[in-house]
């Protein structure tokens, strides 16, 4: 009874599994299509920039430590 149990149990993830997968192969697919249509439309340089924003020039080489606030801090002080 407990076999029968355990082998129910291994069916049921193993079929949560494929849905999982199958989901993400499809969303893939479909962004990958979309894709394709927009450079076949609009041509290969006007789609890509699109997806990420460009390095502007002396920006964060991802190796060196970030900076805690990207904007000087600029204290005033009142007389009482």
């Amino acid at each position: 009874m407990f076999a029968l149990f355990l082998v129910a149990l291994f069916a049921l993830a193993a079929i949560a599994a494929l849905g999982v997968l199958a989901d993400s192969g499809l969303r893939w697919w479909s962004a990958f299509g979309q894709l394709r249509r927009e450079i076949r439309h609009e041509g290969l340089y006007a789609a890509l920039p699109a997806l990420r924003s460009p390095v502007v020039s002396g920006g964060c080489t991802g190796l060196g430590r970030p900076s805690l606030r990207p904007f000087p801090v600029i204290s005033v002080s009142r007389a009482a």
